[in-house]
């Protein structure tokens, strides 16, 4: 599946491209872009019946407070983030790394706009964590056309979804790797945020293999309800450290001899706990709503 908009979706098969519909009520649905579906009928007179199982799968928590897919199937999530304008937000960085983590996908960070001024060492920083935890950092301007060629090589053969903050360039990134023109604004809004430029995230094919999904900006991101080893997913230096702990079941918030203090960036600690804490409040309040 292409782009899902209202009842109708784009999909391709074997035949080209062509407009559905989706059947109402779609067990297991809403579908999503890279879902991969069951199509009953010819030409746009086709109606999708079925999900089919998902590989991967990036969630968050809704507006409505349900979770909800953003992209299904892709192989890596590339979290696009400015330097500046909008701020550098690392935590927004970490939530990622724990909903791919999560959903079965790769991480890798892009941070663009280095070519405005920025507090390097704070970027330094941000690429010496994210290293660190095993994730590809890539570093440039998204109108830079060497870095769009590296992320053309990082995606390789797969299936990309690109995701973070409204204005950091992430349609520009798209358009330059795929050729299709995606609707572009400059950062407004009031200082420090973004403007929505993409709202239907699709599936766009990639000249000579791969393929990008352009989700729509977000002015924050929330993890459905886990738990403590869930967001540690996300966290590999920590899940590297929680072996050497003294309880199996340490959650490294405060338990004794934990020994993920002493080796993991204060930092990287400190965000790892606040997810744990907003993730547990999560799952209380759906308890409480069932």
């Amino acid at each position: 599946m292409l782009r899902v908009a209202g009842p109708l979706a784009e999909v391709a098969d074997a035949s080209g491209t062509r407009q559905v519909r989706l059947a109402p009520r779609l067990p297991g649905g809403p579908p999503v872009a890279g879902d991969r579906v069951r199509v009953d009928g010819a030409g746009s007179q086709g109606i999708v019946r079925a999900i089919l199982p998902r590989r991967t799968v990036l969630e968050r928590i809704g507006s409505a407070g349900r979770v909800r897919a953003v992209v299904a199937n892709a192989d890596v999530l590339i979290v696009v983030a400015a330097v500046a304008e909008p701020p550098l937000a690392p935590r927004l960085i970490d939530r990622y790394s724990v909903a791919a983590a999560v959903g079965g996908l790769d991480l890798a960070v892009v941070l663009t706009k280095h070519d405005r001024p920025h507090d390097a060492e704070a970027v330094a920083q941000v690429v010496a964590r994210q290293r660190a935890a095993g994730h590809p950092v890539l570093v440039g301007s998204a109108l830079d056309a060497g870095l769009v060629e590296q992320v053309r090589a990082l995606i390789g053969d797969r299936v990309a979804a690109l995701a973070g903050h409204s204005g950091v360039g992430k349609s520009t990134l798209t358009t330059a790797l795929t050729g299709v023109p995606r609707a572009t604004r400059a950062v407004s809004g009031g200082p420090g945020s973004g403007r929505h430029t993409t709202t239907d995230p699709r599936l766009i094919p990639m000249p000579g293999g791969g393929a990008v999904v352009d989700t729509a900006g977000v002015r924050s991101f929330w993890l459905p309800p886990m738990g403590p080893a869930d967001v540690a997913t996300g966290f590999p230096e920590i899940v590297d450290a929680a072996t050497r702990c003294r309880f199996p079941d340490c959650r490294h918030m405060g338990d004794a001899d934990c020994a993920v203090p002493a080796t993991v960036d204060p930092e990287r600690l400190a965000s790892y706990r606040a997810l744990v804490a907003a993730a547990e409040s999560a799952s209380r309040f759906a308890r409480g709503h069932d």
